[in-house]
């Protein structure tokens, strides 16, 4: 099945899909985690793209401020945007945002490549919806407390299941996809 994955995305239309995929997942993700924001520095800027390191970097790379949710080790400023430089949790986004690709990747692969258009063709782009649904439950606590609804007792007991059942959903609905494409090729 990974041969067939490859086989997918090796198709330049196909590539370029999994890559805005994976782009804009996360960008979403780190959004949503708040290590991507929008930000009127105050005073002068020194340049319009600047890094700051913490110097205690090492202590701080690992340590986790709420289960699969790392503190940043630094921050890269690009203009107004800022993106806090925390590597567990670019990974995770990363492994994530590679799932949702994958996923949205092949049901589009699916719909014009097997001929699965019609009805049968808007029910393989529809069976991408649990795919990005699933990807976006470990940033829906987040999102919550963003829009500022209480429910942070609650959301902090069960956040620590919200990454890998957002993991473990994308996985087997890419594996399902995949079974699904191999039964129709061959």
């Amino acid at each position: 099945m990974i041969n067939l994955l490859f086989s997918i995305i090796s198709q330049k239309r196909f590539l370029v899909v999994a890559l805005i995929t994976l782009f804009i997942y996360l960008v979403i993700y780190l959004a949503a985690t708040q290590h991507l924001i929008f930000t009127s520095r105050i005073g002068q800027a020194e340049s319009f793209f600047m890094l700051k390191i913490s110097p205690d970097w090492p202590k701080l790379l690992f340590r986790m401020r709420a289960p699969f949710l790392f503190e940043s080790i630094g921050a890269f400023y690009l203009g107004n945007l800022k993106i806090f430089l925390s590597i567990p949790n670019i990974l995770i986004g990363t492994l994530l945002g590679t799932l949702v690709a994958a996923n949205i990747t092949t049901s589009y692969y699916s719909f014009k490549m097997l001929g699965l258009q019609g009805i049968r063709g808007v029910g393989v782009l529809l069976g991408t919806i649990p795919a990005i649904i699933s990807g976006a439950a470990c940033c829906v606590p987040t999102l919550i407390l963003v829009i500022g609804l209480q429910l942070t007792a609650t959301l902090a007991a069960v956040w620590s299941f919200f990454v890998p059942l957002s993991f473990g959903l994308l996985l087997i609905s890419l594996i399902w996809s995949l079974k699904k494409i191999q039964s129709r090729r061959f």
